[in-house]
């Protein structure tokens, strides 16, 4: 009898510590960069939360979510007398140890090797661990506490620092192209909630910022088959969300048609001035010394057709390197896209932005027609800023359709259009010092 029933024994916590390990109703990751007591403390809110809303029965994963790296499982057995919060507290014993040393473990991102963002997590890393490895039964809420900007020593080209965002052509490659990439992950995050829970808001440069980040998220978890369902600072309010079963916010976030690999920097705070879209145009003539030393010069293009991407690339001399959206920082200047003038959802208005003195005489500036159709073409206007003094020109690329950038090397080397979907534009014209003869176009 007494061998029966340590048998019986034995299978029940077998059953009860083992079966949990299969599907999780909960699974929620933490940064490893942060302050420690920050972390001891969000480690006894979710502690709180863990007492207070897991049922017997039900468990939740608690992971390292930079590290990929299990901490323990929260889990309830399934009997009644396990409901009492000490009980709960009582069972889970080594998971609750296991996540205090990982406080006191914790600390703020050294750099180097490690990630320099505070409170970082490797997002799109910690939804494939989650997916990939505990598929959910039923509905399932995934939270992650960090900071919702992606950076990875690792992937340094696919840093979201600085004002960096993703542009949606990432989600349309595979991950052996972008840690990104989703495409074949259709499914991935089925019956996932997630909740993303930062704390404070110094990561964004403002709120404009913080829409393109959660726009971003929110298309790469539903592109997964997920839904996020937060997005917020305050954790309470997430808890209570995850605890109601919160539905994810509606949104018109709708994912451009583009395998265009590019991180889009958004402008700068240090360009916070009046968009160069949006200033008057000016009909002041140029003193010719202006030109070779031209200061705080910035170029930008707008186009007409709502679903075309164009490129704007600029040299500033002959040889010199090329700002444009895969080289965004040079010594002398800066790449990015103003989101806040152009009225597309998901991609901006480009623009240079010159930190050093220009001859303008020597600036090539080039546009190619990138993705898109456009039925007679594209028509469009350049702009230059220099000495308080705004100018314009209108130009029409023939090309109908984009072409992905066919033509790059050899058109920026000769300094001519070596085809239909290029042009280059003198700045002189643009100017009105020089007549129409330099926009150059080749079939």
């Amino acid at each position: 009898m007494k061998v029966r029933a340590v048998f019986f024994s034995v299978l029940f916590a077998l059953c009860v510590f083992v079966n949990p390990l299969l599907a999780h109703e909960m699974a929620i990751g933490f940064s490893p960069y942060q302050d420690s007591r920050q972390a001891e403390t969000q480690v006894r809110q979710v502690l709180q939360f863990l007492t207070d809303n897991i049922e017997p029965g039900q468990s939740a994963l608690v992971f390292d979510a930079y590290h990929l790296r299990t901490l323990g499982v929260f889990a309830v057995p399934d009997n009644s007398s396990y409901r009492h919060p000490k009980a709960k507290v009582q069972a889970n014993a080594k998971t609750i140890a296991a996540l205090f040393v990982f406080a006191k473990q914790a600390g703020l991102p050294p750099g180097g090797q490690e990630p320099a963002m505070q409170s970082a997590l490797r997002w799109p890393q910690a939804l494939r661990f989650v997916g990939q490895n505990y598929p959910p039964k039923a509905q399932a809420h995934l939270i992650l506490l960090g900071s919702p900007l992606f950076d990875d020593p690792a992937e340094q080209g696919f840093s979201m620092r600085h004002g960096r965002i993703p542009g949606d052509g990432h989600l349309m490659n595979e991950r052996a192209k972008s840690p990104y990439g989703i495409k074949g992950q259709e499914t991935l995050l089925a019956k996932w909630h997630v909740h993303l829970g930062f704390p404070g808001e110094s990561w964004k440069q403002d709120d404009h910022h913080a829409f393109y980040v959660q726009r971003f998220w929110t298309l790469h978890v539903e592109g997964q088959g997920g839904q996020l369902s937060t997005f917020t600072s305050d954790l309470p309010t997430l808890f209570e969300r995850v605890r109601t079963n919160a539905a994810a916010p509606t949104h018109q976030f709708k994912a451009e048609r583009t395998d265009k690999q590019e991180m889009i920097q958004l402008r700068p705070p240090t360009v916070k001035q009046t968009a160069i879209y949006e200033r008057p145009v000016s009909t002041v003539p140029l003193a010719a010394d202006a030109l070779r030393q031209a200061s705080n010069v910035e170029v930008g293009i707008t186009w007409d057709c709502g679903g075309c991407d164009l490129d704007l690339y600029g040299q500033h001399a002959p040889g010199a390197p090329v700002l444009w959206f895969l080289n965004m920082q040079t010594p002398e200047g800066q790449y990015f896209k103003d989101l806040t003038s152009s009225p597309r959802a998901s991609n901006g208005y480009e623009t240079l932005a010159y930190r050093s003195p220009v001859d303008l005489k020597s600036m090539l500036l080039a546009v190619n027609f990138y993705n898109g159709h456009s039925p007679g073409g594209v028509k469009g206007e350049l702009r230059i800023a220099l000495n308080g003094q705004t100018y314009a020109k209108a130009f029409q690329i023939a090309a109908q359709g984009g072409n992905g950038g066919v033509g790059r090397q050899e058109t920026l080397s000769s300094r001519r259009a070596i085809n239909a979907n290029w042009i280059v534009i003198d700045p002189m014209e643009v100017l009105g010092l020089q007549t129409a003869q330099a926009a150059v176009r080749e079939p």
